[in-house]
């Protein structure tokens, strides 16, 4: 008999084919061979990758010809068949061929964008499911994001997705407006839709957490671009009442959101009614260590007035203790330096500062600054940055934010170095807050 597994043969010579053999032994064994065309989840991927709701009658492990440019042009046509069948397939076989960055620019030159807005509003859930997913990867670049935004039709239809259909559909919408929010000229054309932020802003409130974190980023975004018309839609209310949220991302979005908003001068007055100074506070002791990293970026913008310095004053010594002692993390660099600017901020109040010479300077002096090898350029430390030096741009991990730089042409780049250096500057300027003198001995 042929054995399979160790390529070779049980006896030399054999008047049957070996194979047949097996087959016969396995049929009265009743052993079930595994074929990777048929079993579940198709074409072998990871379950996470495959979508909630199925295409009937495809399979996507076959295809009828070879994926050149003649077939790239082909299953474009079949995006308009009569066939709904024909469609579906069409569209599996696109998202498949959009993962392939050159495939994807020349879908993208094929106008497949304009193509997909007619299939947004279709009958079938899957058809509308797929188009957000292939808009998703077709957002990711540059060209793509020019030609989606260029109709202003794909984003109308994107928001009646997100508010009318079903949850599954709603989150791959929201994820492909998130992707749009991402490059500033996408969000100054988002901007134009009529309704897009009170949309959103209605949304968050009684949304599923999933798709509730994905309009937060994108708020965020379109904040950053323009902060008047979120301020005029009651953002700033919206944002302050999810602060409650038991869910430790979805405060740290809105926190997010508000730094944005606190940006703007009207933002800043209305943290001062608002009191954001102290209604931060209890944040500052959260068992989340994003959730503090949050709240310090927003306090950096919600102590810039001279009424929350003042105010500050009143809990000065919880205020500062508190701050100085997260200035002792050094495993989180992005807190430490948020903490400083802080302190800086409320060094402009002479009684803060004298509080600060007195109690907290040797304190400060003591700050400990991780060097590159430590630390990996991201919002949270893990051993892969000790493990593996500084090849760990190589690993994989998940659900940590890299650290980009505000502004600039390379606003996604951050050099550790540089960002490492920053921190040190910082300390040193608030030093220099803290013995600051406004006269002359």
């Amino acid at each position: 008999m042929f054995c399979p597994h160790k390529n070779s043969y049980l006896q030399l010579v054999c008047a049957v084919n070996p194979r047949v053999i097996n087959k016969a032994v396995d049929r009265a064994m009743e052993k079930k061979h595994f074929d990777p065309h048929t079993e579940i989840p198709a074409a072998q991927r990871l379950e996470s990758m495959q979508p909630s709701l199925y295409a009937p009658c495809v399979d996507i492990t076959r295809a009828r010809l070879g994926f050149g440019r003649i077939g790239l042009r082909l299953i474009n046509r079949d995006l308009h068949s009569p066939d709904q069948l024909v469609q579906l397939q069409a569209l599996h076989s696109i998202w498949d061929q959009v993962q392939i960055s050159e495939n994807a620019i020349f879908l993208i030159n094929l106008h497949v964008g304009y193509r997909l807005v007619d299939l947004m509003l279709a009958s079938d859930p899957v058809i509308r499911e797929k188009v957000c997913l292939i808009l998703s990867t077709l957002a990711s670049y540059h060209q793509g994001r020019e030609q989606i935004t260029s109709r202003i039709k794909i984003i109308e239809n994107l928001m009646r997705l997100i508010l009318r259909d079903r949850r599954e559909i709603r989150y791959a919408a929201a994820y492909t407006l998130r992707t749009l929010s991402r490059d500033r000229c996408s969000s100054e054309m988002l901007l134009k839709c009529e309704g897009i932020v009170e949309n959103l802003l209605k949304s968050v409130i009684h949304e599923y957490a999933g798709i509730v974190l994905l309009h937060l980023k994108t708020l965020e975004n379109l904040i950053e671009w323009d902060p008047e018309g979120p301020l005029k839609a009651n953002a700033f209310q919206v944002m302050l009442e999810l602060f409650s949220n038991g869910d430790p991302r979805i405060v740290c979005g809105a926190m997010d959101c508000m730094t944005q908003l606190c940006k703007h001068p009207v933002g800043k007055q209305l943290a001062d009614i608002y009191d954001l100074t102290f209604v931060l506070r209890p944040y500052l002791v959260s068992p989340s260590i994003e959730i503090r990293i949050s709240a310090v970026g927003l306090m950096e913008y919600t102590t810039l007035t001279t009424r929350s310095k003042w105010r500050a004053k009143e809990c000065c010594e919880e205020l500062t203790k508190r701050l100085v002692s997260l200035c002792h993390v050094p495993n989180k660099p992005p807190l430490q330096l948020r903490c400083m600017q802080v302190l800086i901020n409320l060094c402009d109040c002479p009684d803060i500062r004298y509080h600060m010479k007195r109690f907290w300077e040797r304190k400060v002096k003591a700050i400990k600054i991780r060097n590159h090898e430590e630390w990996d350029g991201t919002t949270e430390t893990t051993s892969y940055g000790l493990e593996t030096g500084h090849n760990y741009r190589t690993m994989c991990i998940e659900g940590v934010e890299t650290i980009k730089n505000d502004y600039g042409d390379n606003a996604e780049v951050i050099n550790v170095h540089s960002y490492l250096r920053h921190i040190h500057d910082v300390k040193a300027g608030l030093l220099y807050a803290i013995n600051w003198k406004s006269y002359i001995d």
